[in-house]
C-alpha cells in the first residue's frame, strides 16, 4: 500500500467512462446486476443458460431455453460485508426469462400479471407488458406494488410498502449491444421501535419514506470475432426522503480484454462513482479506481497478476490516493475440480443510497465514509461431479479501515447510526464460506450456502453491531408432472447484538430461524394460481434491536399471462 499523491492520473478514463455512459441510447433488459450478491430469489429455479460463443469473456443476453442437466453455479465474488436485511418474508417475483415453468408462459406471451392478497392487509400486484422486434431486440414495462396495512406491533404504525415502474429496452447491433432502463421506486415504512403502550401519537410521526428514480445503460461487444472485448455500463440514480435528505449517484464500469497470444491477455478494469449527498450540510464525494491485470492462462492453470489504483477524495475535506496489488491463481488438477487464491487491496464507495437499502432506519445526518480493504488473502476450492451435486468453499481473512456497523442512536434507540472504525483501528475479518447444490433434472433443486465471520480488532467500535457470526440459507424447489411447483426456504442468522446507549447495555438478540413456502398450480398455459407462507414457524425474531418482524403471514392469488 502507499498513500502517495495520484491526483491527477487517470483523469481522462473517468471522463471518458462518463461521455459513453452517458451517450446510451434509451434501451435495455432487465436490469442485470441490481440484485444484491446475498439476495436469494427464491422462485427462480436457475438461470439462463448462455449460448456458446467465441468471446474473451461472455456477457448475460437472451438464450433459449435448455432444461439440460447443469450444476447451479456458485462464484465467491468478493462482497464489502455489508450488514444488509435479508428477504426473510419473500414475495413473488418477476419472471427471469423463462427459468421456471410458470414463468417460460412470461417469455412466451411476453405479458404477465400477478395479483394477490394475504394477512397484515397485505395487497400485491405485479405486471409486466412487452414487445419483442427481433431476436436480440426486446422493449418493455414493468409495474409491482406490494404493500402491508398493518405490521408487527401497533397496528398500523408498523406497516411498509413499495412501489415501482421501469421501462426497459435492448437493441443489438452488428458491432455493439445497447441496453438501458429508466424507473422510479418508493419505498415507505415506520420508526415503530415503541412499546405497544407507547403509541399515543400519530403515525405521521414516525412516518418516513424515500423515492428514487434510476437510469442504468449498458454498451458491450456484439462481435464474435473482435480482437478487444469490452462492457460498458453506467448508472445514474437520485434519491430523496422524507427527512429531508437527498442524493445524487452517478456509477459506471469499464472492463476490457485484449489477447496477446492464446495464452495471456491484458485486462483492464476501471469505476468511477460521484456522489453528492444533501442533508445539514452538501457532500461532494469522489471515487476512481483503475486496475490493469495480465492473465496467463492453459488448461491446467491462470495466474493473473496486478495493481489496483485508487483515488478517493471528499471536496474541500480530503484527497487520498492507494495502490494494492492484485494477486490471483487457478489450478484445475482434475477434470471438475478447482482451487484457487489470491490476494487483493479494494476501497468500497458506501453511500446514502446503499446504506438505506441495508437499513432503512437510519436517522437524519448519516456519516458516510468509504470503506478500505487494506488486504485480503483468500483460498478455496470447488468440485463439480456428474451426478448433479457441486460444492464449494472459501476461507479468507482481511484488514479494513474504517469499517462500518450499524448500532441504535445514542439518544433515539428508534434510529439508527452507521459508526465507523477510527483511524487507528484495524478490523480483521475471518471468514469461512460454504455452498453445496445438487439437483435432479426437471424435478428437484437444492441449494445450501452458509457464512462464518470471526471479527476481531474492533477498537472503539466495541462490538460488530448487527452482523451476524454466522448466516445459512437453504433453499429447494420441486416440480410434480408439470402442474406443480414447490418451493422453500430456510434461513438461520445467528450472533447478532447491539447496544442500548441509552441505557449503556449491549443486547444480544435471539437467533433468526425462518422458514417460508410457496406452491404454484399451473391451471393452464395462461393462468396460474399460487400461494405463499413467510416464517411459517411463527417465529419473533429482530434482525435490528427493537423492530420485531413479522409472524406467519400468507399472500394468495393469481397469475395471467398473455
Amino acid at each position: 500500500m502507499q498513500n502517495s499523491s495520484f491526483n491527477t492520473i487517470y483523469t481522462r478514463v473517468p471522463l471518458l467512462i462518463m461521455a459513453l455512459g452517458f451517450s446510451l441510447k434509451m434501451n435495455a433488459q432487465k436490469k442485470e446486476g441490481e440484485v444484491k450478491t446475498d439476495e436469494i430469489e427464491v422462485w427462480k429455479e436457475a438461470k439462463v443458460n448462455l449460448p456458446q460463443a467465441n468471446r474473451i469473456f461472455e456477457k448475460i443476453s437472451t438464450a433459449k431455453i435448455d432444461n439440460s442437466k447443469k450444476p447451479i453455479r456458485y462464484e465467491f465474488t468478493e462482497r464489502r460485508l455489508p450488514v444488509e436485511t435479508p428477504e426473510f418474508s419473500p414475495v413473488v417475483t418477476m419472471p427471469d426469462k423463462g427459468s421456471t415453468k410458470e414463468d417460460e408462459n412470461a417469455e412466451r406471451y411476453n405479458n404477465i400479471i400477478r395479483a394477490g392478497f394475504g394477512n397484515y392487509g397485505h395487497t400485491f400486484l405485479e405486471g409486466h407488458a412487452g414487445i419483442s422486434t427481433g431476436e436480440d431486440n426486446y422493449h418493455g414495462i414493468y409495474i409491482k406494488h406490494n404493500a402491508f396495512r398493518l405490521g408487527p406491533i401497533g397496528a398500523n404504525y408498523s406497516g411498509q410498502s413499495q412501489n415501482l415502474i421501469k421501462v426497459h429496452s435492448r437493441t443489438s447491433l452488428s458491432a455493439i449491444k445497447l441496453a438501458g432502463s429508466l424507473g422510479w421506486e418508493r419505498r415507505g415504512f415506520d420508526f415503530y421501535a415503541y412499546s405497544q403502550s407507547n403509541f399515543n401519537f400519530p403515525e405521521s410521526q414516525i412516518f418516513n419514506s424515500w423515492n428514487k428514480f434510476n437510469f442504468t445503460g449498458a454498451i458491450s461487444n456484439n462481435k464474435k470475432d473482435a480482437k478487444v472485448d469490452y462492457v460498458l455500463n453506467s448508472n445514474l440514480s437520485y434519491l430523496f426522503t422524507h427527512l429531508k435528505a437527498n442524493e445524487l449517484v452517478w456509477n459506471a464500469s469499464l472492463k476490457g480484454v485484449y489477447p496477446l497470444t492464446e495464452e495471456l491477455s491484458a485486462l483492464m478494469e476501471g469505476n468511477i462513482v460521484i456522489a453528492q449527498r444533501q442533508d445539514s450540510l452538501t457532500l461532494y464525494r469522489n471515487l476512481y479506481k483503475l486496475k490493469p491485470t495480465f492473465q496467463y492462462k492453459n488448461d491446467l492453470f491462470s495466474i493473473s497478476a496486478g495493481l489496483n489504483i485508487i483515488n478517493d477524495r471528499e471536496k474541500n475535506t480530503f484527497n487520498r490516493s492507494y495502490l494494492y496489488p492484485v494477486v490471483k491463481l487457478d489450478v484445475q488438477p482434475l477434470e471438475g475440480v478447482k482451487v484457487f487464491a489470491g490476494y487483493e487491496g479494494d476501497v468500497y464507495a458506501n453511500n446514502l443510497t446503499s446504506l438505506l437499502t441495508e437499513n432503512q432506519w437510519l436517522g437524519r445526518f448519516t456519516q458516510l465514509r468509504n470503506t478500505r480493504k487494506t488486504a485480503d488473502y483468500f483460498v478455496g476450492g470447488k468440485a463439480t461431479l456428474s451426478n448433479g451435486l457441486s460444492v464449494e468453499a472459501k476461507v479468507s481473512y482481511a484488514r479494513y479501515k474504517d469499517f462500518y456497523v450499524f448500532n441504535s442512536n445514542s439518544t433515539d434507540s428508534t434510529r439508527f447510526d452507521v459508526m465507523y472504525s477510527n483511524d487507528t483501528t484495524i478490523v480483521k475479518v475471518t471468514t469461512f464460506s460454504g455452498q453445496a447444490s445438487y439437483q435432479i433434472q426437471d424435478i428437484w433443486k437444492s441449494n445450501f450456502k452458509f457464512d462464518v465471520n470471526v471479527y476481531s480488532g474492533l477498537g472503539n467500535l466495541e462490538g460488530a453491531w448487527h452482523r451476524p457470526a454466522f448466516n445459512a440459507i437453504w433453499t429447494n424447489t420441486f416440480t410434480v408432472k408439470n402442474k406443480l411447483l414447490l418451493a422453500s426456504d430456510f434461513y438461520m442468522m445467528t450472533g447478532l447484538k447491539g447496544k442500548n446507549y441509552v441505557t449503556d447495555r449491549e443486547v444480544k438478540l435471539k437467533s433468526i430461524i425462518d422458514l417460508n413456502f410457496k406452491a404454484t398450480y399451473l391451471l393452464s398455459d395462461h393462468l396460474n394460481l399460487f400461494i405463499s407462507v413467510n416464517n411459517i414457524l411463527n417465529k419473533s425474531y429482530q434482525r435490528y434491536l427493537y423492530y420485531p418482524t413479522q409472524g406467519v403471514n400468507f399472500l394468495g392469488g393469481l397469475s395471467y399471462s398473455f
